[in-house]
């Protein structure tokens, strides 16, 4: 009895492991990636990153509005209009992380879990500003929910770690974690909203639990 059951056991293992692999190469073709690090991370183990941006194009986002988002030197950068790029790729759990520079005058958010990708604010999804919006609304902050102080982001290169494990939500912005608990939006894409001043992008890593 005892092999028998470790039989079905590593059986049953190794067809969620199948499984994970297929559900990460489906969202390799969704996204357009065809990154070597892509490839990399679904060879190796469920649970590694990927690339959001190959370092060629915007292949892997829906742009809309009239921002001019211009690839350079393995970063996205954006001076010029107004507009947003949404993810292709739409999961329940994740963790993005990247760097980010801004201007003193930018203003600029990254959303998650998008419920409308027609009306993408506050309501419709969860906001993250990368500037500071005010004095009690800062870079950080988790709109609606928990807000920080106005903090140094502009002028310098910032590092920022989002992620949304069921209704447990995370920002850490600089070393410095907020922290939410929400259940209103459960699944949706990842959307990065320019609307003036610079803003410049890099090393933008998505990772999807392991656990899926």
């Amino acid at each position: 009895m005892g092999k028998a059951t470790n039989l079905v056991n590593n059986s049953f293992i190794m067809w969620k492991v199948s499984r994970q692999f297929i559900q990460l190469g489906i969202s390799c073709l969704l996204l357009g990636l065809s990154s070597p690090s892509f490839a990399q991370a679904i060879l190796t183990k469920t649970g590694a990153s990927f690339p959001m941006f190959n370092g060629a194009d915007i292949s892997a986002w829906k742009p809309s509005g009239n921002a001019t988002w211009i690839v350079n030197n393995q970063e996205v950068d954006v001076t010029q209009g107004a507009g947003t790029l949404v993810s292709k790729l739409s999961v329940p759990d994740f963790q993005v992380e990247f760097d980010y520079w801004v201007s003193n005058n930018a203003q600029a958010s990254i959303y998650f879990r998008c419920t409308n990708t027609n009306s993408i604010n506050a309501e419709t999804a969860y906001e993250v500003p990368l500037t500071n919006q005010s004095k009690t609304v800062g870079a950080g902050s988790i709109r609606l929910l928990s807000n920080l102080r106005d903090s140094q982001v502009a002028q310098q290169w910032n590092h920022i770690l989002i992620s949304g494990n069921g209704s447990q939500l995370s920002v850490t912005l600089n070393g410095v974690v907020n922290q939410a608990v929400d259940t209103r939006h459960n699944k949706g894409p990842i959307a990065i909203d320019f609307q003036g001043g610079e803003l410049r992008l890099k090393n933008m890593n998505f990772i999807i639990p392991g656990r899926w």
